[in-house]
C-alpha cells in the first residue's frame, strides 16, 4: 500500500511539473503574441508617420508651386504695365512728331 501511495504521489508530482510546463508554454505563446502586436503597432505608426511626412512633403510641393504661380502672374502685370507703359510712350511720340511738324509749316 505505501508503494501505491508513493506511486501516486510521484504521478501526481509529474502531473504537476506538465501542468507547470503548460503553463509556461502558454505565457510564452501569450508573450510572442503580445510582442506580435506591438510589432503591428510601430509598424502601423512607422506608416502614419511616412504618410504624414508624405503629405507634408506634398503640402510644400503645392505651396511652392502656387509661390511660382503668383510669380508668374505678377511678372504677366508687370509686362502688361511695360507694355501700357511703352504704347502711352509711343502716343506721345506720335503726337508729338505731328506738333513739331505743324509748328515746323506754321513757322
Amino acid at each position: 500500500m505505501a508503494f501505491h501511495g508513493i506511486n501516486n504521489g510521484i504521478e501526481n508530482f509529474i502531473c504537476g511539473l506538465n501542468n507547470v510546463i503548460y503553463g509556461l508554454n502558454n505565457a510564452i505563446y501569450g508573450l510572442n503574441n503580445t510582442i506580435y502586436g506591438l510589432n503591428n503597432v510601430i509598424y502601423g505608426l512607422n506608416n502614419a508617420i511616412y504618410g504624414l511626412n508624405n503629405t507634408i512633403y506634398g503640402l510644400n510641393n503645392t505651396i511652392y508651386g502656387l509661390n511660382n504661380v503668383i510669380y508668374g502672374l505678377n511678372n504677366t502685370i508687370y509686362g502688361l504695365n511695360n507694355t501700357i507703359y511703352g504704347f502711352n510712350n509711343t502716343i506721345y511720340v506720335i503726337f508729338n512728331s505731328i506738333y513739331g511738324f505743324v509748328n515746323s509749316i506754321n513757322a
